[in-house]
């Protein structure tokens, strides 16, 4: 509340929070149990009346994500939380595919960039040992 009262907009986060793993122990849904719900959405309101300007919901239900949007005056941006937020966001490392091996549920790849820099890297590095990069029309 300190940090609102001092101008510094913030954004909640409600659901999963990365941040918190070692308190959850786990990267499963959230909010699944009606307790664990019915406290999701008393915190949402709480986060609302202290000031947040925006609430993000990860990785909740997609019932729930809809019934705390439609709760709230202030925008919902969803992540893994279904598509009735108010917005969506995702890693821009993740959808692009950058980083392999990490799919949950949520995530759509819209690229595969990660093997395209894979092999841009394995390129540069080749033309750097056979010393044909920088060439000398990219020398001054």
């Amino acid at each position: 509340n300190r940090i609102i009262s001092a101008g510094i907009p913030v954004m909640g986060h409600l659901g999963l929070t990365p941040q918190s793993i070692y308190k959850f122990g786990t990267y499963t849904v959230r909010a699944k149990e009606e307790a664990e719900a019915e406290k999701l959405k008393k915190d949402a309101l709480l986060l609302q009346q202290a000031g947040c300007f925006a609430l993000v919901l990860e990785k909740i239900p997609a019932l729930l994500a809809k019934e705390v949007s439609e709760s709230l005056a202030i925008p919902t941006i969803g992540i893994g939380a279904g598509n009735q937020c108010d917005g969506q966001v995702l890693v821009l490392h993740d959808m692009l595919g950058l980083n392999q091996g990490f799919k949950p549920k949520f995530l759509r790849h819209f690229a595969a960039l990660g093997s395209e820099v894979k092999n841009a890297v394995a390129n540069y590095i080749d033309a750097v040992k056979d010393s044909s990069f920088p060439s000398i029309d990219e020398s001054y």
